[in-house]
């Protein structure tokens, strides 16, 4: 480990040494809170290759160089049995990629952007313009698509990357005090938890399974062609991760709901059946022609049954109608609260919870809304569905 420079006045150490690293993880047991960012390439896998691993306690950032670092039981077992708090700045990439290249999340997470959006400062609100905000100090982001493999780092990237972490801290601090004094603490803490759930079932077989009902127009389909969309849905899954390929390199959205649909109303799934499929991907026909066809006539495919009333299909009139007096109310709480609407309840997020009403015949609080959401939005909400507003 060797300090390499400084940033705004904190020493920035590299650190390239198993052994340095491993103590490193010892000392910071004891530290309440640890910033942390990464720097990633993912222009051409479907998985994050880590390029570097930014810490910054109260006296120093602290590079980790994760292509010399040969053991990281320390740092993950830090992530997960320690009582340190970890601050990152829009968690929901580098939860990814630690749950991918540790197979662990961390314990405590506080997660800066999502605590601006509890305190109005907007949803998506990046780090440089919190530091601006409430620190009134400038960051540069020039360096954001670097290549962060290569070796060596330009004292560009060093200066940038250790940026990133520098005033984390701080940020945290003021607004963790914020969100106290609006009595939001414990709704924060429930969404940082809902960040961490998600992260960790991104890579859970059984969750591929429903990855159908995502496509756009899968509603579209009768239930031949949706059997046959989630079959080919799951398998884009797995071979996007054994290929490392991203899903769309594989195939298309829309070239899987054409083969379906098509496939769907041939008398008999042939080989000549699928090449003949228009719209589709010649190249990726002819490579995977016979694997498909194994797939689709394949008389158990193991998966769970298809569920129609997950599908995106468009709401009736008055649902319609009902929708948008929910959102008004979204609005005029979120306003009150001062809080960024869309945390409160995104478009896609309601849409969810009328397709369940339309399902149930009653509103099922699950999900995004069985928590601090349900509190804000109940009364008024059921006011709505029963017809009174």
């Amino acid at each position: 480990m060797s300090m390499i420079n400084n940033a705004d006045g904190m020493a920035i150490h590299y650190v390239d040494d198993t052994a340095a690293f491993n103590s490193l993880c010892d000392q910071w047991r004891n530290t309440e809170y640890l910033a942390i960012d990464t720097e990633f390439v993912r222009t051409s896998t479907f998985y994050p290759i880590i390029g570097l691993l930014q810490i910054a306690d109260e006296t120093s950032c602290y590079l980790v160089d994760p292509l010399k670092i040969d053991d990281w039981s320390a740092f993950s077992d830090l992530l997960v049995n320690s009582q340190c708090c970890f601050v990152i700045h829009s968690c929901s990439e580098d939860l990814n990629l630690l749950q991918i290249f540790l197979g662990c999340l961390p314990a405590k997470l506080f997660d800066t952007q999502l605590a601006a959006a509890f305190l109005g400062m907007g949803l998506s609100v990046s780090y440089q313009a919190l530091v601006s905000e409430l620190l009134g100090i400038g960051v540069a982001k020039d360096e954001t698509r670097s290549d962060w493999t290569k070796r060596p780092l330009t004292e560009a990237q060093i200066l940038y990357a250790a940026t990133d972490v520098r005033y984390l801290l701080q940020v945290q601090g003021i607004l963790k005090n914020r969100l106290i004094e609006k009595g939001m603490l414990q709704w924060f803490e429930a969404e940082c938890e809902r960040q961490k759930t998600s992260a960790a079932g991104s890579e859970v077989e059984k969750h591929w399974e429903s990855f159908y009902i995502g496509l756009s127009n899968a509603w579209k389909l009768d239930d031949p062609g949706l059997i046959l969309l989630q079959r080919l849905c799951y398998w884009r899954e797995q071979e996007a991760r054994t290929k490392n390929k991203p899903r769309n390199w594989i195939v298309k959205d829309n070239e899987l709901l054409k083969l379906a649909n098509d496939l769907s109303q041939t008398e008999k799934i042939s080989l000549d059946a699928v090449m003949a499929v228009q719209e589709v991907d010649r190249r990726f026909l002819s490579r995977y022609g016979n694997e498909l066809l194994h797939l689709l006539v394949t008389t158990e495919s193991g998966l769970g049954r298809i569920n129609r009333d997950l599908l995106n299909k468009p709401l009736s009139a008055a649902l319609r109608k009902k929708l948008k007096q929910c959102q008004k109310i979204v609005s005029i709480k979120a306003e009150e609260l001062e809080m960024a609407p869309e945390l409160l309840g995104r478009k896609k997020q309601l849409l969810e919870l009328f397709r369940d009403y339309e399902r149930a015949g009653q509103i099922e609080w699950t999900g995004e809304f069985s928590g601090w959401r349900r509190h804000i939005l109940e009364a008024e909400f059921l006011l709505i569905m029963s017809g009174e507003v």
